[in-house]
């Protein structure tokens, strides 16, 4: 085992009194996925990949009993992180109690994530979910995070799914999926298609992305 996975693991599992109870109540924002600090790739890969695994990541959790997740603009920030003042603000305008913002730090394939659940009116940590030890390279993301929604389900007392259940993705199909999110965000439908077309030719079982390739009007 690394040493920054040795680091990461040791760090504690934050969890505030009455969190189980925000938890529980009302809906579910995904705020975005961080990926400052990973290398191996180049830093436009990563940015896609983060809105890719954020996408991922929402679909999961709508995917676990009883969880209601509310939509809001990307938050922004620098290239790799997460505004969490912007992302509250519209997960409180959506109307959204927790907001999850993921983590992804990937060192040159080797991968860890996480997720922060925030209380989305105070700002205050709920927890930190750790993601699957045994789901550690890039090319098991796409199970790692449903993995990680499994996690965040059980920290919520919502009945899970027992683990990782999404097929295997190739990590270049989750980027062009993640370039098509941000053209599409920029209202370049045409461009975005291209980027879908090539994420369902590289995993034609992806459903996010031939879903957003039908969203698009090709």
């Amino acid at each position: 085992m690394t040493f920054w996975r040795k680091t990461i693991m040791a760090m504690a599992v934050a969890t505030t009194p009455g969190a189980a109870a925000v938890a529980q109540g009302g809906g579910v924002s995904v705020g975005g996925f961080e990926t400052e600090g990973s290398v191996g790739l180049s830093r436009d890969d990563y940015d896609a990949l983060g809105r890719a695994l954020t996408a991922l990541l929402a679909a999961e959790v709508r995917g676990t009993a009883g969880a209601q997740v509310i939509p809001i603009p990307s938050a922004g920030g620098k290239p790799g992180s997460v505004d969490l003042s912007a992302a509250r603000t519209a997960a409180n305008a959506a109307g959204a109690k927790v907001l999850v913002v993921g983590s992804l730090l990937d060192q040159y394939g080797d991968i860890h994530v996480e997720a922060r659940m925030i209380n989305a009116a105070t700002g205050e940590p709920i927890a930190v979910i750790r993601g699957d030890p045994k789901l550690v390279k890039r090319e098991q993301l796409a199970q790692a995070i449903a993995d990680l929604a499994d996690r965040l389900a059980q920290q919520q007392g919502r009945t899970t799914r027992g683990g990782a259940t999404r097929a295997s993705v190739p990590v270049d199909a989750l980027v062009h999926f993640g370039k098509g999110l941000r053209l599409e965000d920029a209202g370049d439908k045409a461009k975005a298609a291209e980027s879908y077309r090539a994420a369902v030719r590289g995993a034609p079982g992806f459903t996010e992305a031939a879903a957003a390739l039908q969203r698009v009007g090709s």
